[in-house]
């Protein structure tokens, strides 16, 4: 029985989610596990903090010490649809024709629902291996997550049976050389700009190409959502205290629980502030009378700010359903850097979460 146990990340960008990602994986390997943080698209100093800036493999985050492991990877989406399509069409087979086609490397990533599956197939693939206690998955910013769990479904559809066998008949006459020479003509012209004049060729090619692994596409997708959806998975959505990001955090939480996945917490991140400055300061301490009352100002408006963002976060937290957990994490002053950053978020992260 497989008992690696997987958490996915969501929530829209600019909220700190790969950092966060990054900082729970931390924080599961110097609890002894053996974890692996899977993400999309990191900021450079972040791979570069990880040790996997330029990488595609999975690599050991280098340089420190842990009870653990902690690995860490940047999905390259075209090697990972490749190595699906290699061990989906058989040992033996010849795969060089279908990586060739130029229609199938422009839809291989760039097709939607293409990057949302390779993220999720190499989810699974970490997963099916069972090397890993954990495994944390950063998904895309999108402020549409849910968008993320339902698209590889919607390339399932493109691939469906009737759909394909329509083009791998289509010799250039019959129903589809109609639909072109009624109304599709235009469409066609430019998708022969992204492929050459031989698109019609790359296309009925294309589909027939994607016979041998149609099937094990649409079983593959079946597999991943039972995986989503099972006890071994839950979901932490991230935000920051920012009141439109919080709403749509609200949003993004009752959609994927309604869908059947099992959301646990919600991360408010940078939103625990602390109060360095000293404001104890009287006259005597200032150059002068206006030096003084331009402290006394800037006293006034911080505290003030401290304020709003206290009622921000009160006023989420009474929104939020009773059987969702709220965790605030510190904002700290200095950019996640090194792993020493990643240290005292996943310390911070640790005195408040238990998975």
């Amino acid at each position: 029985m497989n008992r690696t146990q997987v958490v996915v990340c969501i929530g829209c960008g600019g909220v700190g989610k790969t950092t966060v990602s990054a900082s729970l994986g931390y924080m599961l390997a110097d609890q002894g596990y053996k974890t692996l943080v899977l993400t999309i698209d990191p900021a450079k100093r972040l791979a570069t903090t990880l040790g996997i800036e330029g990488t595609k493999e999975i690599t050991e985050v280098p340089g420190i010490q842990l009870k653990g492991k902690l690995y860490a990877s940047v999905i390259d989406h075209q090697t990972v649809f490749n190595d699906f399509i290699k061990r989906a069409s058989g040992a033996g087979a010849d795969v060089t024709p279908i990586f060739r086609n130029k229609l199938y490397q422009q839809m291989s990533t760039t097709l939607s629902g293409s990057q949302e599956f390779t993220a999720l197939e190499k989810l699974y693939s970490a997963y099916e291996s069972g090397d890993y206690d954990w495994i944390v998955l950063d998904t895309p910013p999108s402020k549409h997550a849910i968008d993320f769990l339902n698209a590889p479904q919607k390339l399932s559809a493109l691939f469906n049976d009737s759909v394909a066998k329509w083009f791998r008949t289509s010799e250039g006459g019959g129903l589809f050389s109609q639909i072109i020479s009624t109304g599709t003509r235009q469409v066609i012209q430019i998708l022969e700009s992204l492929t050459g004049s031989e698109f019609v060729k790359e296309l009925r090619l294309f589909f027939s190409y994607i016979h041998a692994w149609q099937d094990k596409l649409e079983n593959r997708i079946v597999e991943v959502h039972k995986l989503l959806v099972s006890p071994n998975t839950r979901f932490l959505l991230v935000s920051s205290l920012d009141e439109v990001k919080m709403t749509e955090a609200l949003n993004l939480g009752q959609e994927v629980r309604k869908q059947g996945y099992l959301l646990t917490k919600i991360i408010i991140n940078k939103s625990q502030f602390e109060k360095t400055f000293d404001f104890n300061i009287g006259p005597e301490h200032a150059t002068s009378q206006e030096s003084f009352k331009q402290l006394d100002q800037f006293k006034d408006t911080f505290e003030g700010f401290i304020r709003h963002r206290e009622e921000l976060l009160h006023k989420f937290e009474n929104s939020v359903s009773d059987k969702i957990d709220l965790v605030s994490l510190k904002e700290y002053l200095d950019p996640i850097s090194d792993t020493d950053s990643l240290k005292l978020i996943a310390f911070d992260l640790s005195q408040k979460i238990k998975l």
